[in-house]
């Protein structure tokens, strides 16, 4: 499958990504991942998901209007930051990282830490303990603080992980 580019987005529409990266991430993490200069495109990947190209890069995820940096993007940036420390992060134990990479939601046993002010329905990544390397893009499905309780069930629903098609689109 190859990405096939619908359109370019606007300066308004990419200004709007900033400012939406700025509110979950800051204003220092989103300048790393957006410029106002760049150009940004829109390819289909689904009916539903949407894959934007920043300079010929695929770097977010837009699903309804809610768009989120792809795992190849955190992934790249990770080599420069400590992913572990930013907002909108599960990280899990190793034990959970082949689960998670087979498309498994994560559960809240394999949580060894989370952004507190995660709130239920927010748009996450999800990183192993170890190196911080992201795994996955999710939605949470329980408060941050919650999760780091170690309630039992399921606390992000896995919607895109490293080696699942969108990954192998992507990278390819």
């Amino acid at each position: 499958m190859e990405l096939k580019v619908k359109h370019p987005l606007s300066k308004k529409e990419i200004k709007e990504i900033i400012r939406e990266m700025s509110e979950i991430f800051g204003e220092e993490i989103a300048k790393k991942m957006l410029d106002k200069k760049d150009r940004v495109e829109v390819a289909e990947f689904d009916k539903t998901t949407e894959i934007l190209l920043v300079n010929g890069k695929p770097f977010f995820i837009r699903r309804k209007e809610l768009v989120f940096p792809l795992v190849i993007a955190l992934y790249e940036l990770s080599n420069e930051e400590d992913l572990r420390k930013w907002p909108r992060r599960v990280v899990v134990d190793e034990g959970a990282v082949p689960y998670i990479l087979n498309g498994a939601d994560v559960m809240a046993a394999g949580i060894v830490d989370a952004d507190e002010n995660i709130k239920e329905g927010d748009f996450v990544f999800v990183v192993e303990e170890n190196y911080g390397r992201p795994l996955a893009i999710g939605i949470a499905l329980m408060d941050g603080k919650k999760m780091k309780e170690k309630p039992k069930g399921k606390a992000v629903k896995n919607i895109h992980h490293a080696k699942d098609k969108i990954w192998q689109v992507t990278v390819g």
